[in-house]
């Protein structure tokens, strides 16, 4: 079996810029927007154990066990969607892209969604992407996020399951191993 891992990535992370309600689409594990954001988030997981290991990180945030694929949540009901790592898990494009019409649909109008993820090779089996987190107040969050590779993720394929979806990219960041985009939607 093949498998990759990354060198350790430094990603300083900041507060939302938004102060309403914050879904995080695969909030469990590390759980870094639900510590950085607090009681404003609503973490969903699919996996019940993901989410006891995201809680032992003290977040005050609602937490709910779910598919992204099929939210519980009222059309516009968010200020603020995130994928924090989480687009990795999802392997197959067809999910990715059902999970991003999900978050569009609970986002309010001019609401943001904010990505960040892995640039996953076709030419793995397995890829381990780790990652230093420095979050707002200097806590730092040390982590690896394995997952299956021969997805062949980068972001040009992620924007072009968004743009269609009626989001106007507010900001992208192309980093060696890893991406950030961050958009509103119209």
């Amino acid at each position: 079996m093949s498998r990759v891992e990354t060198s350790i990535q430094n990603i300083r992370l900041k507060r939302l810029n938004s102060e309403g309600l914050i879904l995080d689409i695969g909030g469990g594990g590390e759980g870094l927007v639900s510590r950085i954001e607090g009681e404003r988030v609503c973490a969903v997981d699919i996996q019940m154990n993901e989410i006891r290991e995201a809680q032992i990180h003290g977040g005050s945030s609602n937490w709910v066990v779910g598919d992204g694929r099929y939210l519980c949540f009222s059309d516009s009901s968010f200020d603020v969607v995130t994928l924090w790592f989480s687009l990795g898990y999802m392997r197959d494009w067809t999910v990715k892209k059902r999970v991003l019409e999900e978050a569009h649909r609970v986002l309010k109008t001019h609401g943001t969604i904010s990505i960040l993820s892995s640039k996953i090779p076709d030419s793995v089996e397995e890829f381990v992407f780790w990652a230093l987190f420095t979050l707002p107040d200097g806590t730092l969050s040390k982590t690896g996020y394995g997952v299956r590779g021969d997805q062949g993720q980068t972001m040009k394929k992620v924007l072009d399951l968004i743009t269609p979806l009626d989001f106007k990219i507010l900001n992208i960041e192309d980093h060696e191993e890893w991406f950030s985009i961050t958009a509103t939607r119209s």
